[in-house]
């Protein structure tokens, strides 16, 4: 199938599962002779003894799939509709069922207690609710589906849509970024390698490498997005349905751009969770870096930046004490982020081909690793906000070292080898250094090396740094404001 659509983000999120303890209700399991267990529905033809208390507990996964819900139910409409097209339903079937499974996402939503101890996942407390509800119709919806084209499919559009959601939460936080960059656009800082004083850089321009490494992170969520967007509907168990199932038209319904190629490809892997796990670790690892830089920046040491008092904390017993909370917890949210994308990998890792259970694993750290990158990225945009840059103190504490490549740069253009002029500045630096000065201090002796020193000496100041460096992508002001239209020509781009 050609893929027509494009990703769009999106800001909508899915209502959390009722956290209510639900209440007895009737079963469709059957009870087993002599066992403590009971036989799941599913497959009580072939069993007449029930599993374990032990392992009941370990198979049983309603108390996190259950985040599926909607990504289920509404897998099961268009199931519905496309066993009408193979003329498995009749219409007046497919709409009572279909009103049926409407009905339940609706109490689900509104947090009704729907769920039975007996209900292994969601997807079989959903059959179960729906065969209470409407009689033998319900016990149709199952055919020509697999859990494992089922399973693969809820989880697919799960992943497209938390990364369509998540993909806002980045745009949200390069607007901040953005706007943040627009107020500090003329002022100087000092920027950093290996956490020294290197060279003097715009704020702005500081902030706009943020941005501008967030815009691959949307890049890599986007590519997540059409990586799980392969319906794996119609593929059964591992062989394909042997009904006439209309997949394109099922995949149309649900907005998957395509269907999966091949059944044991679409049933058996889960790479396009790992790629978005991965996408989110890269994105947890930049949201650190930078986390880490406002954290130093607002120690009395440094003193750049004050966060507003909403994203800070105090101490319980230091009553000075103002904490960068909000950088420090996401700086160590990156850990879990990678987490997740090392215990999937970890699972998946030797797998034989077709469905196994342990592929049950692959849900929870793409679970937590959604709410976590959102949050964090929520958190960062809010704190970027409210943060303020103390301009004056940068430009007390800003050495006059940063205007060493200057001076070498200007030998150079006086004819100067760069490897000599490196020499000439490192010797005054160095000089300066024992002396306690500043090397723009040394007297006329020590600039003998140097053409027309005092003229020189007049030019190096860190406007004049900064200036020079108007080259594309460089931190001049002419530059810094290309940069600045280029980022926002990017938010206004769709999809």
């Amino acid at each position: 199938m050609t893929r027509k659509s494009s990703m769009t983000p999106s800001r909508k999120s899915i209502p959390a599962a009722s956290r209510k303890k639900a209440k007895p209700a009737q079963t469709s399991t059957i009870p087993s002779s002599g066992s403590k267990g009971k036989v799941s529905a599913m497959w009580a033809g072939r069993f007449s003894g029930g599993m374990s208390p032990a392992m009941e507990k370990l198979s049983v996964s309603l108390h996190f799939d259950k985040k599926l819900y909607r990504e289920d139910i509404e897998g099961s409409v268009a199931h519905a509709h496309g066993l009408f097209a193979a003329k498995v339903l009749t219409a007046s079937e497919r709409d009572r069922m279909i009103a049926a499974l409407k009905g339940i996402q609706a109490d689900i939503a509104a947090g009704k207690a729907l769920f039975s101890p007996s209900d292994e996942d969601i997807h079989m407390a959903v059959e179960r609710i729906l065969t209470d509800r409407i009689g033998g119709l319900g016990k149709k919806l199952h055919t020509g589906r697999s859990r494992n084209d089922q399973v693969a499919t809820d989880f697919r559009l799960y992943v497209m849509r938390r990364a369509e959601a998540l993909v806002g939460r980045v745009e949200d936080l390069q607007r901040a970024l953005l706007e943040k960059a627009k107020q500090y656009k003329k002022d100087i800082m000092p920027g950093y390698t290996h956490v020294q004083q290197a060279q003097p850089i715009l704020i702005a321009h500081y902030l706009l490498s943020f941005f501008f490494a967030l815009e691959r992170d949307k890049s890599r969520l986007r590519h997540a997005w059409w990586s799980a967007g392969e319906m794996p509907l119609g593929s059964g168990a591992l062989a394909g349905s042997a009904f006439p199932y209309k997949r394109e038209m099922v995949a149309e319904r649900l907005g998957f751009p395509a269907v999966s190629r091949n059944s044991i490809d679409a049933t058996a892997h889960r790479d396009f969770a790992l790629e978005f796990l991965g996408s989110l670790g890269c994105l947890g690892v930049l949201l650190s870096s930078y986390a880490e830089d406002f954290v130093i920046w607002s120690t009395s040491e440094f003193g750049y930046v004050k966060l507003g008092e909403a994203y800070t904390s105090g101490s319980s017993m230091m009553p000075q004490k103002r904490n960068p909370d909000s950088m420090e917890l996401i700086r160590g949210k990156a850990g879990r982020l990678m987490g997740a994308y090392a215990r999937l990998f970890t699972v998946l890792k030797g797998l034989p081909h077709g469905y196994d259970r342990d592929l049950q694993e692959d849900k929870e750290p793409v679970f937590d690793a959604v709410e976590t990158a959102s949050v964090c990225l929520q958190v960062m945009a809010e704190a970027i906000e409210s943060l303020t840059f103390d301009t004056k103190k940068i430009l007390t504490r800003m050495q006059p070292a940063l205007l060493a490549t200057d001076l070498a740069d200007i030998l150079v253009e006086k004819g100067v080898p760069f490897r000599d002029a490196h020499h000439i500045v490192g010797r005054l630096v160095g000089e300066a250094e024992k002396k306690g000065v500043s090397f723009l201090e040394l007297p006329a002796e020590s600039w003998k090396a140097v053409p027309d020193a005092a003229a020189v000496k007049k030019l190096l100041t860190f406007a004049f740094s900064v200036e020079r460096r108007n080259i594309q992508g460089g931190t001049g002001s002419k530059s810094v404001t290309a940069q600045l239209k280029e980022a926002e020509k990017m938010l206004k781009r769709v999809g």
